[in-house]
């Protein structure tokens, strides 16, 4: 296959290199893909005779802006303005659709400056617009330069079309959008000298004297910024035309003589055929454009030769129209010749296009194989995935389940073991003062009420715990974490234990500095301190002491709350976080909920934290937990 466009490719290029057929290599390169895209994309480059700068790796659409760009400029070389129009619409179209909008512009003033060659200038003026609007929408600096030229070369076109008025008012525009020029701005000097001409050409083309003066300014600029040859030349064609105009001949001639010995030192063979013309030295003129194939020159040589001959020299003026004639003739028989070459290329390149399009077609038929293939693998590997996240749903759910029944059990079992003691505790107690009511002395009354005091806050400490318990297994709540000063919150939590406190004539040390600043869900380190607080408080002996302490440490925070109390045996410290440990009663008497250093387990680790406790029988408590910072 690549052999067989390898072969291709070469016949191509030899039927058309002699023509020159760029656009049937170019359809060849839209057409195809990979090698034989790369080499039709070689031979347009072989063709215009510049060396390739992408390689056969590069991506096609990068190539084909590399290829438009080459074959743009070629055409605009060689005045073949019909295929820079062709070329720069497709450079458009493509350009817009990647929204590259720095090279869009520049598009747009190629296709702008060649609808202007070609005369249609409606065209041109539009181009120019959608030019300036790209770079209203790109904005900077460098935008607003590109928009002066823009509007410059419009005012160009309204001179050209003997809009004297809409050309000037232009001018003008871009001497205000350049604004107060700084002596040491050499650029915005030179071009405020381009504005100066352009002005001083509207005024000569309608004979007002001032032409003088912006002529006079704009070569004064263009010397003193040492602008370059061609560009004084002009100034100084410019200034000779605006004395012709005023009558100063003698200084017009002087300064034309002036601007020919400049052209000749720069070799600006161009410009000396102009000036030559201007100076109404038609021979020289025509001999100049002639051996130098300036064909536009040479044809307006010819007219303008004919109409000052007229009437001076009949016989001489009919030569020139001749001569003007033929060489119209000539040009319309080389476009009819080149219209028939390329008929007969375009035949030869279809021949060779049906066999690249044959195999196309047959790669095409593979691809959809392929791509068949393809998507019956996606569609089984979908089927799969489907498979896969549905079993993994149900078995989430089976676990959702299993947890949910253990919960309830696991609240049943509580209900059973910590709330139903209580209860039945309170109740006879009740039962006790209300049968013998009348017989119970004060002080064992006072004694009953005090029993239910302690058992009913016992109950409510139970309750608390195990609705918090709950509501986190069921609701699965979203940890929340902000930042709060640690030692105002384990005040808050000393000030709730206040009167078992006092009654038990307890010292309560807050050790945590005042500055420390912890992140996490206030919430639940408010219930932990509660819980472990609570704890210490019942299981002090009266006159003890309780601290509580908090350092940083390896990125966390580490609140530890000591007792010196009546311990835990070692046995019991084994299981001392499960949801069925037995609560031991307090020193004096006080029961426990069964739960509390439960659910402080439970919720540590629901905000990523750890909690570890270290207890001696007759020594004390100590419980660690850590929090973010």
């Amino acid at each position: 296959m690549k052999k067989t466009i390898l072969i291709v490719i070469g016949v191509l290029l030899a039927l058309l290199a002699p023509a020159q057929d760029i656009d049937s290599l170019f359809r060849v390169f839209e057409n195809s893909r990979g090698e034989a895209a790369y080499q039709a994309a070689l031979a347009i480059d072989e063709v215009i005779g510049r060396d390739p700068n992408f390689e056969a790796d590069t991506d096609k659409d990068e190539v084909k802006l590399k290829v438009l760009r080459t074959m743009i400029l070629y055409y605009f070389d060689n005045d073949d303005f019909q295929h820079v129009v062709k070329y720069s619409e497709v450079g458009i179209d493509h350009y817009r659709k990647i929204d590259d909008l720095f090279n869009l512009a520049g598009c747009y003033m190629t296709l702008a400056n060649a609808y202007q060659r070609l005369g249609q200038l409606d065209k041109a003026i539009d181009c120019y617009n959608q030019c300036s609007e790209i770079m209203d929408e790109m904005g900077g600096e460098m935008a607003e330069v590109n928009k002066r030229y823009v509007m410059n070369n419009i005012a160009e076109i309204y001179l050209a079309m003997n809009e004297y008025d809409s050309a000037e008012e232009l001018y003008r525009k871009c001497l205000a959008m350049l604004g107060d020029v700084a002596p040491d701005d050499t650029a915005s000097n030179l071009d405020l000298a381009t504005y100066y001409q352009n002005i001083a050409e509207v005024h000569i083309a309608q004979n007002k004297g001032d032409a003088v003066d912006y002529a006079e300014q704009s070569l004064e600029l263009s010397q003193r910024y040492q602008d370059t040859p061609n560009k004084i030349i002009n100034r100084l064609m410019s200034l000779s035309k605006a004395y012709v105009g005023i009558g100063k001949v003698d200084e017009g001639k002087r300064l034309l003589d002036q601007a020919l010995q400049l052209a000749k030192d720069n070799n600006e063979v161009f410009l000396q055929a102009v000036i030559l013309l201007q100076k109404g030295e038609y021979a020289q003129a025509i001999a100049m454009a002639e051996e130098n194939h300036y064909d536009e020159l040479l044809q307006k040589a010819l007219e303008d030769a004919y109409r000052a001959e007229r009437d001076v020299n009949p016989r001489l003026a009919l030569e020139y129209y001749e001569r003007s004639v033929m060489m119209k003739d000539s040009v319309f028989n080389e476009t009819q010749q080149q219209l028939i070459r390329d008929y007969q290329v375009r035949y030869a390149m279809q021949e060779k296009e049906h066999e690249l399009q044959m195999e196309q077609e047959k790669a095409k038929r593979n691809r959809m194989y392929v791509m068949v293939l393809t998507v019956i693998a996606a569609l089984l590997l979908l089927i799969a995935v489907i498979w896969y996240r549905l079993a993994q749903v149900r078995k989430k759910r089976a676990e959702e389940l299993a947890h949910l029944n253990e919960t309830k059990s696991h609240l049943l079992s509580i209900v059973s073991h910590d709330v139903k003691t209580p209860v039945s505790a309170i109740c006879q107690v009740l039962r006790g003062i209300t049968d013998g009511y009348d017989t119970i002395t004060d002080t064992d009354k006072k004694a009953h009420l005090m029993m239910l005091r302690s058992t009913s806050e016992a109950l409510k400490e139970r309750m608390e715990n195990i609705i918090h318990w709950v509501k986190q297994e069921l609701e699965s709540s979203v940890v929340t974490r902000e930042e709060f000063n640690l030692h105002p919150m384990i005040e808050e939590c000393i000030k709730m234990l206040e009167t078992a406190i006092r009654v038990k004539s307890l010292k309560v040390v807050n050790n945590v500095p005042k500055d420390l600043k912890a992140c996490d869900d206030t919430a639940v380190v408010s219930l932990v301190l509660q819980n472990l607080l609570g704890n210490a408080v019942k299981f002090s002996y009266p006159d003890g002491e309780i601290t509580i302490e908090a350092e940083k440490k390896n990125g966390s925070i580490w609140v530890a709350v000591a007792d010196n109390g009546m311990g835990i045996s070692e046995k019991k410290l084994e299981k001392i976080f499960n949801y069925m440990t037995t609560s031991s009663k307090g020193v004096s008497g006080e029961t426990g909920t069964g739960i509390g250093l439960f659910v402080s387990k439970q919720f540590i680790d629901k905000i990523g934290g750890e909690i570890t406790i270290e207890s001696s029988k007759g020594q004390g408590t100590t419980v660690r937990f850590s929090i973010h910072c």
